[in-house]
C-alpha cells in the first residue's frame, strides 16, 4: 500500500490512454453516499476547462495520473459531483478526539491499493499537525527531496478518517466535521465548553 498526501497529488499531470498530456489534477471527489472513504473521480484542469475523470479508468497514480480512457470522453463537471477534498476539507475545523479540542485540517492522507486488479485510492486520515502545514507552505518552493528530509523530522499528527463524520455542507461550501454523537456524549461538559470556546 502506497500513501500520498492530498497536496502532493494536486497539480500532478494527467495522461490519457493515447499518452497525451491532458491537464493537471485539480480536485479529488468522494461520493459519501456510495463509499465515504473511496475516491470516486477526479477533476482535471485542461485547456478546454475542467473535466471529470471517473476513477475506474485510472491505471496509475504514482508519477502522475495515467488513465485508460481518452480525454475526449471526459465530461465537464456539473456541480453535483460530491464532496471535494481540497475545497470542502482543507483548512476546515475538526474536533480532535484525543485532544478534545478544535483543530484545523492541514492535509489529507490517501492510501493507494490494488483490489481485483483495479487501483483504489482511499482517504486514510486528516493531518492536523505541523507536518501537513509545512508540506503545503513549502510545496513548489523547496525541492521535493529536501522537503521530504525536513518532513521526516516532524512527528505526524493524524486523525483517522473513521473518526471523522461529515455533518453538512452549506452553500458557502464550508464543511463542519465532528466526532460521532456517541463519542461526543462521553465528553465531560467542561471539555465541550472548551471546544465551543475555541
Amino acid at each position: 500500500m502506497t500513501t500520498f498526501a492530498l497536496t502532493e497529488l494536486l497539480g500532478r499531470p494527467v495522461v490519457d490512454a493515447a499518452g497525451t498530456p491532458a491537464g493537471r489534477l485539480r480536485e479529488l471527489v468522494l461520493a459519501p453516499q456510495e463509499d465515504r472513504a473511496r475516491v470516486s473521480s477526479f477533476i482535471v484542469k485542461t485547456k478546454a476547462g475542467d473535466r471529470l475523470l471517473p476513477f475506474q479508468g485510472i491505471t496509475a497514480v504514482n508519477s502522475g495520473l495515467h488513465t485508460s480512457s481518452n480525454y475526449s470522453e471526459w465530461k465537464a463537471p456539473d456541480g453535483t459531483e460530491g464532496f471535494l477534498l481540497a475545497r470542502d476539507l482543507l483548512d476546515q475545523q475538526v474536533i480532535d478526539v484525543h485532544g478534545r479540542k478544535v483543530v484545523r485540517v492541514n492535509d489529507v492522507d490517501l492510501h493507494e491499493d490494488v483490489v481485483d486488479d483495479q487501483v483504489v485510492l482511499r482517504v486514510g486520515a486528516v493531518d492536523v499537525g505541523l507536518r501537513g502545514a509545512i508540506r503545503r507552505l513549502l510545496k513548489g518552493v523547496v525541492p521535493m527531496p529536501a522537503l521530504k528530509t525536513v518532513l521526516r523530522q516532524i512527528p505526524e499528527k493524524p486523525i483517522p478518517w473513521d473518526f471523522v463524520d461529515i455533518i453538512e455542507t452549506d452553500p458557502a461550501r464550508r464543511v463542519k466535521l465532528k466526532i460521532s454523537h456517541e463519542r461526543l456524549a462521553k465528553l465531560h461538559p467542561a471539555d465541550i465548553a472548551d471546544i465551543v470556546e475555541d
